[in-house]
């Protein structure tokens, strides 16, 4: 099968809604985006995450406090592209669990920092080999060349839609 073959749901949706005056090429662009993007998700914490206990969310939280260091609370919830509210959570899981801690800013005593402890930094230097072996495996069928083009397309499309290109 190609790789340009559409997929079932594509032939549905033409077959459903080709009448419509519609831009099916924006369409199955953004839908496969979302599709593979999710699929990708999905993969990653069966295979990869479910060993340690983690969800995608908890992963990238760790990732991004291991990348950027400390963090106010609120900065690390735009990093990780969840809510506030969502964000206490998964960081009180984390910290439940010993991997971050939170503490008091030094500025403003409203705000909450947020960083790895040991037992977190070692757990992500572990992890993250065995993550990227998978990023690697699942981008197998792409070339060196068509990963950088696909990469730059993606940011192009994260830029559209108002990254600021400090998210993880």
């Amino acid at each position: 099968m190609s790789e340009r073959e559409p997929l079932p749901a594509e032939r549905k949706v033409l077959e459903r809604l080709g009448h419509l005056p519609l831009d099916f090429r924006a369409m199955a662009a953004v839908s496969n985006l979302f599709r593979a993007s999710t699929a990708i998700r999905r993969h990653m914490e069966r295979t990869v995450l479910a060993g340690d206990r983690l969800s995608w969310t908890s992963f990238v939280a760790l990732w991004v406090l291991w990348v950027w260091g400390e963090m106010e609370s609120r900065e690390l919830a735009a990093a990780v592209g969840i809510s506030r509210p969502t964000s206490t959570g998964v960081v009180t899981t984390l910290e439940r669990r010993g991997l971050v801690r939170r503490r008091r800013s030094s500025e403003d005593g409203r705000m909450v920092r947020v960083s790895l402890t040991p037992a977190g930094r070692r757990l992500i230097e572990d992890l993250f080999p065995r993550f990227n072996a998978v990023e690697t495996a699942v981008t197998a069928r792409l070339s060196a060349e068509e990963q950088e083009t696909l990469a730059g397309m993606l940011r192009a499309l994260y830029r559209t839609v108002g990254g600021n290109g400090a998210e993880g």
